[in-house]
Protein backbone atom coordinates (compact mmCIF):
# COMPACT_ATOMS: atom_id res chain seq x y z
CA UNK A 1 0.00 0.00 0.00
CA UNK A 2 1.41 3.54 -0.91
CA UNK A 3 0.37 7.24 -1.36
CA UNK A 4 3.06 8.91 -3.18
CA UNK A 5 2.85 12.67 -5.45
CA UNK A 6 5.62 13.14 -7.26
CA UNK A 7 7.01 16.82 -8.00
CA UNK A 8 2.60 17.88 -8.59
CA UNK A 9 2.40 21.96 -8.90
CA UNK A 10 -1.37 22.90 -9.45
CA UNK A 11 -2.81 26.13 -10.86
CA UNK A 12 -6.25 27.65 -11.38
CA UNK A 13 -7.42 30.20 -13.60
CA UNK A 14 -7.25 33.43 -11.94
CA UNK A 15 -9.70 36.23 -13.27
CA UNK A 16 -9.81 39.74 -12.17
CA UNK A 17 -7.73 38.48 -9.13
CA UNK A 18 -5.05 41.55 -8.25
CA UNK A 19 -1.39 40.40 -6.80
CA UNK A 20 -2.68 42.64 -3.19
CA UNK A 21 -5.94 40.60 -2.73
CA UNK A 22 -3.55 37.58 -2.22
CA UNK A 23 -1.87 38.75 1.08
CA UNK A 24 -3.76 38.11 4.55
CA UNK A 25 -3.62 39.21 7.87
CA UNK A 26 0.12 39.92 8.82
CA UNK A 27 0.98 39.64 5.62
CA UNK A 28 -0.08 36.08 5.42
CA UNK A 29 -0.27 34.69 1.53
CA UNK A 30 -4.06 33.32 0.86
CA UNK A 31 -5.01 30.98 -1.72
CA UNK A 32 -1.54 30.45 -3.29
CA UNK A 33 0.42 32.78 -5.53
CA UNK A 34 -0.45 34.98 -8.44
CA UNK A 35 1.49 33.79 -11.57
CA UNK A 36 2.01 33.20 -15.33
CA UNK A 37 1.06 29.92 -16.24
CA UNK A 38 0.86 29.18 -20.49
CA UNK A 39 0.73 32.94 -20.89
CA UNK A 40 -2.43 33.46 -18.59
CA UNK A 41 -2.45 34.47 -14.99
CA UNK A 42 -3.11 31.68 -12.62
CA UNK A 43 -3.22 31.13 -9.30
CA UNK A 44 -0.61 28.65 -7.90
CA UNK A 45 -2.49 26.39 -5.19
CA UNK A 46 0.78 23.64 -5.34
CA UNK A 47 4.25 23.98 -6.18
CA UNK A 48 6.50 21.02 -6.31
CA UNK A 49 4.93 18.73 -4.03
CA UNK A 50 6.84 15.74 -2.87
CA UNK A 51 5.25 12.89 -0.88
CA UNK A 52 5.74 9.31 -0.40
CA UNK A 53 3.95 7.48 2.26
CA UNK A 54 3.72 3.28 3.08
CA UNK A 55 1.36 0.97 4.79
CA UNK A 56 0.55 2.30 8.38
CA UNK A 57 1.11 5.91 7.74
CA UNK A 58 -0.60 8.81 9.97
CA UNK A 59 0.05 11.88 8.05
CA UNK A 60 -1.45 15.65 9.62
CA UNK A 61 -1.26 18.26 7.28
CA UNK A 62 -0.79 21.81 8.57
CA UNK A 63 -0.98 25.59 7.27
CA UNK A 64 -2.51 28.89 7.76
CA UNK A 65 -5.59 29.43 5.84
CA UNK A 66 -4.79 29.36 1.80
CA UNK A 67 -1.53 27.38 1.82
CA UNK A 68 -3.04 24.44 0.21
CA UNK A 69 -4.05 21.97 2.66
CA UNK A 70 -7.39 21.19 1.43
CA UNK A 71 -6.62 21.43 -2.46
CA UNK A 72 -3.09 19.19 -1.24
CA UNK A 73 -5.73 16.56 -0.06
CA UNK A 74 -8.37 16.54 -2.93
CA UNK A 75 -5.20 15.86 -5.36
CA UNK A 76 -4.59 13.03 -3.63
CA UNK A 77 -7.70 11.80 -3.59
CA UNK A 78 -7.89 12.46 -7.96
CA UNK A 79 -10.60 15.13 -7.66
CA UNK A 80 -8.40 17.75 -9.21
CA UNK A 81 -5.56 16.51 -11.62
CA UNK A 82 -1.55 18.39 -11.50
CA UNK A 83 -0.86 20.08 -14.55
CA UNK A 84 2.78 19.11 -13.09
CA UNK A 85 4.00 15.79 -11.62
CA UNK A 86 1.86 12.90 -11.01
CA UNK A 87 -0.35 11.12 -8.34
CA UNK A 88 0.27 7.35 -7.48
CA UNK A 89 -1.99 5.21 -5.29
CA UNK A 90 -1.46 1.75 -4.61
CA UNK A 91 -5.35 1.16 -3.85
CA UNK A 92 -8.50 3.51 -3.92
CA UNK A 93 -8.49 6.79 -2.18
CA UNK A 94 -11.48 7.79 0.13
CA UNK A 95 -12.13 11.03 1.54
CA UNK A 96 -14.30 13.39 3.70
CA UNK A 97 -14.44 16.44 2.38
CA UNK A 98 -17.85 18.20 1.30
CA UNK A 99 -20.85 17.20 3.06
CA UNK A 100 -23.32 17.18 0.23
CA UNK A 101 -21.09 15.22 -2.04
CA UNK A 102 -22.58 11.76 -2.68
CA UNK A 103 -25.30 12.41 -0.38
CA UNK A 104 -29.47 13.33 -1.04
CA UNK A 105 -30.86 16.19 1.25
CA UNK A 106 -34.17 15.24 0.71
CA UNK A 107 -33.52 11.39 1.51
CA UNK A 108 -32.93 9.64 5.23
CA UNK A 109 -30.32 8.86 7.00
CA UNK A 110 -30.07 5.13 6.06
CA UNK A 111 -30.80 5.86 2.25
CA UNK A 112 -27.93 7.94 2.14
CA UNK A 113 -26.17 4.94 3.87
CA UNK A 114 -27.42 2.82 1.18
CA UNK A 115 -26.30 5.23 -1.84
CA UNK A 116 -22.61 6.14 -0.69
CA UNK A 117 -22.37 2.18 0.03
CA UNK A 118 -23.04 2.06 -3.57
CA UNK A 119 -21.16 4.86 -4.61
CA UNK A 120 -18.18 2.86 -3.17
CA UNK A 121 -18.66 -0.22 -5.04
CA UNK A 122 -20.55 -2.46 -2.38
CA UNK A 123 -23.12 -4.73 -3.05
CA UNK A 124 -26.31 -4.64 -1.61
CA UNK A 125 -25.90 -7.27 0.99
CA UNK A 126 -22.69 -5.83 1.89
CA UNK A 127 -24.28 -2.60 2.54
CA UNK A 128 -27.47 -4.08 4.49
CA UNK A 129 -25.12 -6.21 6.81
CA UNK A 130 -23.04 -2.86 7.70
CA UNK A 131 -26.48 -0.92 8.52
CA UNK A 132 -26.65 -1.47 12.24
CA UNK A 133 -22.76 -1.12 13.07
CA UNK A 134 -22.77 2.36 10.99
CA UNK A 135 -26.07 3.35 12.98
CA UNK A 136 -24.69 2.37 16.21
CA UNK A 137 -21.56 4.21 15.91
CA UNK A 138 -23.22 7.49 14.65
CA UNK A 139 -25.41 7.65 17.61
CA UNK A 140 -28.38 9.48 15.57
CA UNK A 141 -30.72 7.38 16.58
CA UNK A 142 -34.19 7.97 15.02
CA UNK A 143 -32.60 10.63 13.11
CA UNK A 144 -31.51 8.06 10.60
CA UNK A 145 -35.27 7.83 9.91
CA UNK A 146 -35.60 11.72 8.58
CA UNK A 147 -34.34 13.67 5.88
CA UNK A 148 -30.90 14.55 5.79
CA UNK A 149 -31.75 18.51 5.28
CA UNK A 150 -33.15 18.09 9.28
CA UNK A 151 -29.60 17.58 10.50
CA UNK A 152 -26.85 19.62 11.84
CA UNK A 153 -23.79 19.64 10.38
CA UNK A 154 -22.42 18.13 13.18
CA UNK A 155 -24.87 15.59 12.84
CA UNK A 156 -23.98 15.02 9.18
CA UNK A 157 -20.38 14.85 9.55
CA UNK A 158 -20.53 12.14 12.07
CA UNK A 159 -23.00 10.35 9.56
CA UNK A 160 -20.11 10.66 6.78
CA UNK A 161 -17.78 9.18 8.74
CA UNK A 162 -19.10 6.41 9.92
CA UNK A 163 -19.85 5.58 5.79
CA UNK A 164 -16.92 6.34 4.97
CA UNK A 165 -14.64 4.30 7.78
CA UNK A 166 -16.47 1.46 7.28
CA UNK A 167 -16.65 0.98 3.31
CA UNK A 168 -13.65 2.44 2.55
CA UNK A 169 -10.62 -0.33 2.94
CA UNK A 170 -7.66 1.32 1.43
CA UNK A 171 -6.49 5.17 1.87
CA UNK A 172 -8.59 7.75 3.76
CA UNK A 173 -7.90 11.60 3.36
CA UNK A 174 -9.88 13.68 5.20
CA UNK A 175 -10.45 17.63 5.20
CA UNK A 176 -10.30 19.16 8.96
CA UNK A 177 -10.68 16.92 11.86
CA UNK A 178 -14.32 15.39 12.97
CA UNK A 179 -15.04 17.90 16.04
CA UNK A 180 -18.87 16.51 16.26
CA UNK A 181 -19.99 16.13 19.41
CA UNK A 182 -18.58 15.45 23.15
CA UNK A 183 -15.78 13.66 24.39
CA UNK A 184 -16.83 10.62 24.30
CA UNK A 185 -17.98 10.49 20.66
CA UNK A 186 -14.38 11.76 19.53
CA UNK A 187 -12.31 9.38 21.57
CA UNK A 188 -14.71 6.62 19.61
CA UNK A 189 -13.63 8.77 15.80
CA UNK A 190 -10.09 8.24 17.56
CA UNK A 191 -10.22 4.46 18.15
CA UNK A 192 -11.65 4.16 14.59
CA UNK A 193 -9.17 6.34 13.26
CA UNK A 194 -6.17 4.09 14.93
CA UNK A 195 -8.21 0.80 14.45
CA UNK A 196 -7.99 1.72 10.32
CA UNK A 197 -3.91 2.62 10.58
CA UNK A 198 -3.64 -1.05 12.29
CA UNK A 199 -4.92 -2.81 9.47
CA UNK A 200 -2.09 -1.37 7.31
CA UNK A 201 -3.72 1.27 5.43
CA UNK A 202 -2.79 4.91 5.48
CA UNK A 203 -4.66 8.10 6.72
CA UNK A 204 -3.84 11.92 5.58
CA UNK A 205 -5.94 14.07 7.99
CA UNK A 206 -5.65 18.39 7.55
CA UNK A 207 -6.77 20.46 10.29
CA UNK A 208 -6.25 23.34 12.58
CA UNK A 209 -6.56 21.29 16.05
CA UNK A 210 -2.58 20.71 16.74
CA UNK A 211 -4.24 18.58 20.64
CA UNK A 212 -5.91 15.92 17.86
CA UNK A 213 -3.33 15.44 15.37
CA UNK A 214 -0.62 15.08 18.17
CA UNK A 215 -2.82 12.17 19.41
CA UNK A 216 -3.51 10.43 15.72
CA UNK A 217 -0.49 11.42 13.76
CA UNK A 218 2.97 10.19 13.70
CA UNK A 219 4.14 12.59 10.88
CA UNK A 220 3.23 16.22 10.20
CA UNK A 221 3.61 18.17 6.93
CA UNK A 222 3.99 22.02 7.28
CA UNK A 223 2.36 23.42 3.87
CA UNK A 224 2.97 27.37 3.27
CA UNK A 225 1.69 28.72 0.01
CA UNK A 226 1.88 25.69 -1.92
CA UNK A 227 4.80 24.57 -0.96
CA UNK A 228 6.62 22.13 1.99
CA UNK A 229 7.93 23.98 4.48
CA UNK A 230 8.91 21.24 6.58
CA UNK A 231 7.84 17.60 7.25
CA UNK A 232 9.12 15.31 9.92
CA UNK A 233 7.67 14.03 13.33
CA UNK A 234 4.39 15.59 14.68
CA UNK A 235 5.63 16.86 17.85
CA UNK A 236 8.53 19.03 16.64
CA UNK A 237 6.55 20.64 13.31
CA UNK A 238 3.19 21.28 15.69
CA UNK A 239 5.26 23.19 18.16
CA UNK A 240 7.18 24.84 15.42
CA UNK A 241 3.83 25.93 13.51
CA UNK A 242 2.24 26.48 16.71
CA UNK A 243 4.69 29.24 17.95
CA UNK A 244 4.78 30.67 14.61
CA UNK A 245 0.73 31.00 14.24
CA UNK A 246 0.42 32.65 18.24
CA UNK A 247 3.25 35.02 17.04
CA UNK A 248 1.46 35.72 13.59
CA UNK A 249 -1.86 36.33 15.92
CA UNK A 250 -0.88 38.25 18.14
CA UNK A 251 0.70 40.89 15.71
CA UNK A 252 -1.88 40.62 13.55
CA UNK A 253 -4.51 41.42 16.23
CA UNK A 254 -2.34 44.15 17.99
CA UNK A 255 -2.28 45.90 14.82
CA UNK A 256 -6.02 46.42 14.70
CA UNK A 257 -6.16 47.07 18.36
CA UNK A 258 -7.96 43.63 19.31
CA UNK A 259 -5.12 42.55 21.89
CA UNK A 260 -6.85 40.43 24.95
CA UNK A 261 -7.39 42.31 27.70
CA UNK A 262 -6.00 41.09 30.88
CA UNK A 263 -8.23 39.13 33.02
CA UNK A 264 -8.04 39.80 36.82
CA UNK A 265 -7.27 37.79 39.20
CA UNK A 266 -9.80 35.64 40.94
CA UNK A 267 -12.30 36.12 38.10
CA UNK A 268 -14.35 33.18 37.51
CA UNK A 269 -13.48 32.35 33.76
CA UNK A 270 -15.66 29.35 33.74
CA UNK A 271 -18.19 27.75 35.79
CA UNK A 272 -20.13 24.81 36.45
CA UNK A 273 -23.55 24.09 36.78
CA UNK A 274 -25.36 20.76 38.11
CA UNK A 275 -29.10 20.13 35.72
CA UNK A 276 -31.10 18.93 38.90
CA UNK A 277 -31.76 15.48 37.56
CA UNK A 278 -31.40 12.57 39.42
CA UNK A 279 -29.23 10.70 38.36
CA UNK A 280 -27.17 12.64 35.83
CA UNK A 281 -23.89 13.07 34.96
CA UNK A 282 -24.01 16.12 32.59
CA UNK A 283 -23.07 19.48 33.58
CA UNK A 284 -23.54 22.93 31.92
CA UNK A 285 -20.81 25.00 31.58
CA UNK A 286 -21.00 28.74 31.06
CA UNK A 287 -18.32 31.86 30.48
CA UNK A 288 -18.40 35.32 29.93
CA UNK A 289 -15.35 37.02 28.70
CA UNK A 290 -16.40 39.64 26.37
CA UNK A 291 -15.08 42.69 28.51
CA UNK A 292 -11.77 41.52 27.84
CA UNK A 293 -11.85 41.43 23.93
CA UNK A 294 -11.61 37.54 23.79
CA UNK A 295 -13.30 36.29 20.35
CA UNK A 296 -13.67 32.56 20.29
CA UNK A 297 -12.51 30.32 23.07
CA UNK A 298 -11.70 26.57 22.98
CA UNK A 299 -13.64 24.26 25.86
CA UNK A 300 -11.22 20.98 26.35
CA UNK A 301 -11.35 18.53 29.01
CA UNK A 302 -7.99 17.16 30.53
CA UNK A 303 -7.50 14.24 32.89
CA UNK A 304 -4.75 13.95 34.68
CA UNK A 305 -4.64 10.51 35.07
CA UNK A 306 -3.86 10.11 31.49
CA UNK A 307 -2.39 13.45 30.96
CA UNK A 308 -4.61 14.27 27.51
CA UNK A 309 -6.24 16.78 26.76
CA UNK A 310 -9.09 16.81 24.38
CA UNK A 311 -11.36 19.59 22.45
CA UNK A 312 -14.77 19.35 23.40
CA UNK A 313 -16.39 22.71 21.12
CA UNK A 314 -14.86 25.86 20.11
CA UNK A 315 -17.39 28.46 20.83
CA UNK A 316 -18.15 32.19 21.50
CA UNK A 317 -16.93 34.57 24.52
CA UNK A 318 -20.05 34.44 25.87
CA UNK A 319 -21.64 31.26 25.94
CA UNK A 320 -23.19 28.08 27.60
CA UNK A 321 -22.50 24.42 27.08
CA UNK A 322 -24.05 21.57 28.44
CA UNK A 323 -21.81 18.19 28.36
CA UNK A 324 -23.06 14.55 27.90
CA UNK A 325 -23.45 12.16 30.55
CA UNK A 326 -19.35 10.78 29.87
CA UNK A 327 -18.04 13.44 32.73
CA UNK A 328 -16.46 12.18 35.58
CA UNK A 329 -15.16 13.38 38.69
CA UNK A 330 -11.88 14.66 38.37
CA UNK A 331 -12.21 16.00 35.14
CA UNK A 332 -10.96 19.37 34.63
CA UNK A 333 -12.54 21.71 32.01
CA UNK A 334 -10.44 24.36 30.29
CA UNK A 335 -11.09 27.33 28.32
CA UNK A 336 -8.76 28.67 25.77
CA UNK A 337 -7.87 31.91 23.58
CA UNK A 338 -9.37 30.09 20.15
CA UNK A 339 -6.84 32.93 18.63
CA UNK A 340 -3.63 32.33 20.57
CA UNK A 341 -4.18 29.10 22.50
CA UNK A 342 -3.51 30.77 25.96
CA UNK A 343 -4.98 29.15 28.75
CA UNK A 344 -7.88 31.53 30.20
CA UNK A 345 -9.10 29.28 33.14
CA UNK A 346 -10.29 25.99 34.49
CA UNK A 347 -12.90 24.19 36.51
CA UNK A 348 -12.76 20.99 38.35
CA UNK A 349 -15.35 18.41 38.63
CA UNK A 350 -15.68 18.01 42.02
CA UNK A 351 -16.75 14.64 44.28
CA UNK A 352 -19.79 16.82 45.12
CA UNK A 353 -21.23 18.09 42.33
CA UNK A 354 -23.28 14.79 41.24
CA UNK A 355 -24.27 14.69 45.45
Amino acid sequence: MYLRANGVSLYFPAHGIAASAQRGPAGTRVGGSLVSYRGKPHIRALDDVNLSLEQGARLGIVGHNGSGKSTLLRTLAGLYTPQRGSIEAGGPVSGIFNMSIGFRQEASGYRNIVLKGLMAGRSRREIDAALPAIAEFTELGPYLDMPLHTYSAGMALRLAFAITTTFSHEILVMDEWIGAGDAQFQEKVIARMNSFVESAHICVLASHNNTLLRRVTDQCLWLEDGRIRNYGPSAEILEAYGEEARAMRAAALAEEGLSRLPIPEGHPVIQVHVPKRPGSRAVELSWDLEDFRVGRVKLSVYESSTGEERLVATAPALCSRRTGEWVREGMEFRLRDGLDDVLLGSVVIERGHFS
